[in-house]
């Protein structure tokens, strides 16, 4: 699948190091309920979220990266959806069912729920959704902050059950997510840089069917 290796790789924006954040700290339920709590529930109680992206994609084989752009929907009911513009438009959409890639003419392509590789993408679902009581059992979470800026940093806590995982960070401001980065291995990563994320989107059902399922 085109698209797939997206979150395959990794698997809800380069700002990484564009502040100088606090240092980082590990989460632990007691900073969930306490000193950051005012940010996660923020950042969990968005709603449907939209925005455009660009995606970079670097390889080991490769000098340059592969550049993709398109639009980025999260429904908290639906799951993520990455619609990719371009030469050959598609749409990957993931879910608590797993994955599946919709081609422009309708064809698709699915990879079942109890697959390695959906199990890997069902784990970065609650990434998105910063849904903590999830995360915390499953990942080693850094987080570090300045002013508005923030930034976490998930790895897998049993990286031989979830290989697919690699390492994710989440960089943002404010209430917005503004960099998505996949580690796959220390030369193998994918960027995305998110741009005009809107929050509280309420999805139309002709949006609702052509992006989700």
């Amino acid at each position: 699948m085109r698209a797939l290796c997206t979150l395959l790789f990794a698997v809800a924006l380069t700002t990484a190091g564009r502040a100088q954040a606090d240092a980082a700290v590990p989460l632990t339920p007691e900073l969930v309920a306490g000193d950051w709590r005012p940010l996660l529930t923020a950042l969990a109680s968005k709603g449907g979220v939209q925005a455009t992206f660009t995606e970079r994609r670097y390889f080991p084989f490769r000098s340059r990266p592969t550049i993709l752009h398109g639009t980025i929907r999260v429904s908290p009911d639906r799951g993520l959806s990455l619609a990719y513009a371009g030469d050959e438009p598609n749409i990957l959409i993931a879910d608590p069912d797993g994955l599946l890639e919709r081609e422009a003419d309708g064809r698709e392509r699915t990879v079942a729920a109890g697959s390695h590789e959906a199990g890997a993408i069902a784990s970065l679902l609650p990434i998105m959704r910063f849904d903590m009581p999830a995360l915390l059992p499953k990942f080693t979470i850094l987080a570090s902050r300045h002013a508005s800026d923030w930034r976490f940093e998930f790895t897998a806590k049993n990286a031989d059950a979830d290989p697919g995982l690699g390492r994710i960070t989440v960089v943002g401001s404010g209430t917005d997510v503004r960099h998505l980065q996949f580690w796959h291995a220390e030369n193998q990563r994918v960027d995305i840089d998110v741009e005009g994320p809107r929050s509280g989107v309420i999805f139309t059902p002709a949006e609702l069917k052509q992006y989700f399922r």
